[in-house]
């Protein structure tokens, strides 16, 4: 696991813990901005709620997960990344897709947030995948 010192712009997609009020739990947060001084953040709850406009994540697709989660798309999370703990992991593809389609279809996120969000993303996406791809056909 990375430490939160080292977390920089390939983070986009990262989930991050984050120290709760409460000792005993831990919160975990989806990085979902582009750029050096990413803060922009969906949390990840144990629990379906549908007013967060979530979906799930199984905890068989990720090892820091103990059990199946929820990521909520409703409401962007500004927060300060020097106060989390450390990075756990990146989303999955199919998951990181899902997370933009959310933000597309929002009715929560305003529309100029929406819009950058979205064109960033894109953009960062496609040349993630520009990059699996290469790394995929040079081992070949």
């Amino acid at each position: 696991m990375t430490n939160v010192s080292d977390v920089n712009a390939m983070d986009v997609f990262g989930v991050i813990e984050k120290p709760s009020k409460e000792k005993t739990l831990e919160k975990y947060c989806v990085c979902i901005s582009v750029g050096k001084n990413s803060d922009k953040y969906f949390y990840i709850n144990s629990q379906h709620r549908e007013m967060y406009d979530d979906f799930g994540i199984k905890a068989s697709d990720y090892d820091f997960l103990e059990h199946d989660s929820y990521i909520g798309c409703s409401e962007v999370q500004i927060l300060d990344k020097n106060r989390f703990h450390r990075k756990l992991g990146t989303l999955k593809h199919k998951d990181m897709l899902k997370i933009l389609n959310k933000i597309r279809n929002s009715e929560c996120i305003p529309e100029v947030e929406k819009e950058v969000l979205v064109s960033e993303l894109e953009d960062w996406l496609e040349n993630y995948t520009k990059n699996k791809l290469t790394a995929t056909f040079n081992k070949r």
